[in-house]
């Protein structure tokens, strides 16, 4: 049986990124508790903590930073879904991009942009037009392969040949 420190250092492991509520929801454990177990991983440096204003994150020291970003972003819908049709296609117009992942134009010019700031997405220009494609593909798809294998499930058919031919 596994103690209270090991479970949660477990499920911090398996679900890079994931919240502190997530955390207690998940495991049925009190926010008193849960906290003094998290202070004590944080200071035996087992896990690392990114505090936001309004969301705080848990990572196991494994995780680069840059994985973690990555991560992260697969963790929100709407980049995740921009990522996955990226992933799916080689690259796509802003246009493409808003009729695939089927969100409003500003949402999606909003995501685009941090995803573009973080350099997990870069533009070009073809013909004039502005295209959106994913700069670490390989790396991307590993992350959704070993974290998030649901969504290579939900996600069209051909994606999990995408990901098993890079």
């Amino acid at each position: 049986m596994l103690s209270r420190e090991e479970m949660i250092f477990s499920e911090i492991k398996s679900n890079p990124g994931i919240r502190f509520r997530e955390l207690m929801k998940h495991l049925g454990i009190t926010n008193g508790v849960m906290s003094y177990y998290l202070r004590k991983l944080e200071q035996k440096e087992s896990v690392w903590i990114e505090r936001t204003p309004r969301v705080t994150r848990f990572y196991s020291s494994d995780l680069s930073e840059e994985e973690a970003k990555l991560v992260k972003r697969l963790r929100q819908e709407t980049p995740k879904k921009i990522l996955v049709a990226l992933i799916e296609n080689d690259q796509l117009t802003f246009q493409e991009l808003v009729a695939k992942i089927h969100k409003s134009p500003s949402t999606t010019s909003f995501y685009l942009t941090q995803l573009v700031q973080e350099n997990i997405i870069a533009t070009s220009k073809s013909d004039f037009v502005k295209v959106y494609f994913n700069v670490e593909k390989k790396r991307i798809a590993n992350l959704i392969e070993e974290y998030h294998p649901d969504i290579i499930e939900q996600a069209s058919d051909n994606l999990s040949d995408i990901i098993s031919s890079l």
